[in-house]
């Protein structure tokens, strides 16, 4: 049995492969519509979140409770982890990683790291993702968190959303907001600065221009480092992630590509049509 346990939040869109280990705990963001709360994946899913965005109704999220964060701590203890690695999302996009940390310095009997990815939804899960094949190949604790701290400086997330409204309506447009009264026709791929937020770091004039800039930046990256992964992640365009996918694979045929969906969490935040491509180096 593995001696660590990992812990991440739901809007670190984490490989199911991964999601699905015995060591794996993710902790649910909290979705509120209709006067309800959801768990993020829990009780609500990415499609039920579209349909509420196609009814004219906008959710709201919040980062998981304190007693949330330490039932799922507790979950990994009760199976015998007493060390923990924690991933959250960035710091800059959400307070999840505050929450997290506060839970972890109330904890007995486990050393817990919190690690801020400085990123988002793929780019944060394909962290976790690279964390958890360092536990499978049974590096000691301090390596992992040394390794995978090393890791967030030199790793990407590009997305590509259709409609900039529901970053704007929900507070998290960052460094994008000087785009939202811009030409209509501007495609902002955008990204995760240093300081885990959003920017736009490439403009096209279409989203066909948008998806090949989003390829050529993920693919650069990739290919100027020797030791990497990658993943895709949709918000309901099943369409272009496959292209994505298709030229990816032919890019990288050697590797393996996770693929996944948005979480609802983000779902509320990007609204549908959302490609994304995180690039993860060791």
């Amino acid at each position: 049995m593995k001696k660590i346990g990992l812990l991440v939040d739901s809007a670190s869109d984490i490989p199911a492969e991964i999601k699905n280990q015995v060591n794996v705990e993710v902790v649910p963001l909290v979705v509120t519509a209709n006067n309800h709360e959801y768990l993020d994946r829990v009780t609500i899913q990415p499609q039920e979140v579209y349909q509420l965005i196609e009814d004219g109704y906008i959710p709201k999220t919040a980062s998981p409770t304190l007693g949330l964060v330490s039932q799922y701590i507790k979950k990994l203890q009760q199976r015998g982890y007493k060390k923990i690695i924690a991933i959250t999302i960035s710091s800059g996009l959400s307070v999840t990683n505050k929450v997290f940390k506060i839970a972890s310095e109330n904890v007995n009997n486990a050393i817990i790291t919190v690690i801020d990815s400085k990123s988002i939804g793929i780019g944060s899960g394909l962290i976790a993702a690279y964390a958890e094949d360092l536990i499978n190949a049974n590096y000691d604790y301090q390596e992992i968190t040394k390794r995978v701290q090393q890791s967030v400086l030199k790793s990407k997330v590009y997305f590509y959303i259709a409609t900039l409204k529901y970053l704007r309506i929900g507070g998290r447009i960052g460094k994008v907001a000087g785009m939202v009264g811009s030409v209509l026709n501007i495609k902002p791929v955008i990204s995760c600065d240093s300081d885990g937020i959003y920017y736009p770091v490439a403009k096209a004039r279409s989203e066909k221009k948008a998806i090949s800039r989003l390829l050529k930046l993920a693919i650069e990256d990739a290919s100027t480092n020797e030791s990497f992964r990658l993943a895709v992640a949709q918000g309901n365009d099943k369409a272009i992630s496959s292209h994505v996918l298709t030229e990816l694979r032919n890019s990288f045929p050697k590797h393996t590509i996770y693929t996944g969906d948005v979480s609802p969490a983000l779902c509320v935040h990007t609204g549908p049509g959302l490609i994304g491509i995180a690039v993860q180096i060791d």
